[in-house]
């Protein structure tokens, strides 16, 4: 069984998350560009899910983990992390759900 993360832990989390939430409207994020594009940004609250990752499928990050949101069979690389650790990935995870979806 998982242990809980202690409070340093999600304070981390939630500073990784904040990052990299744009100030524009409750929900968006940067996300990591595709093709030609100099920036991206995804609004997490019409994601249908945010999965965490293992990059080894894609090359870019070898054996890291990353946040993704998925809008319906699409993926988007949210612009936090990679992580060593699948745990790491996890709380930043949690941590952009609560960010994108906390009352404001």
């Amino acid at each position: 069984m998982a242990r809980a993360p202690n409070p340093e832990e999600m304070q981390w989390a939630m500073a990784e998350a904040s990052a990299q939430a744009l100030s524009v409207a409750p929900g968006w994020f940067r996300a990591w560009p595709t093709a030609d594009e100099k920036w991206s940004s995804v609004n997490v609250r019409g994601a249908s899910q945010v999965i965490v990752n293992h990059s080894r499928e894609d090359d870019r990050n070898p054996n890291s983990w990353t946040v993704r949101a998925l809008f319906g069979g699409h993926a988007v690389e949210l612009h936090v992390g990679p992580y060593e650790t699948k745990a790491h990935a996890v709380l930043v995870a949690h941590a952009v759900l609560s960010i994108a979806f906390r009352a404001q």
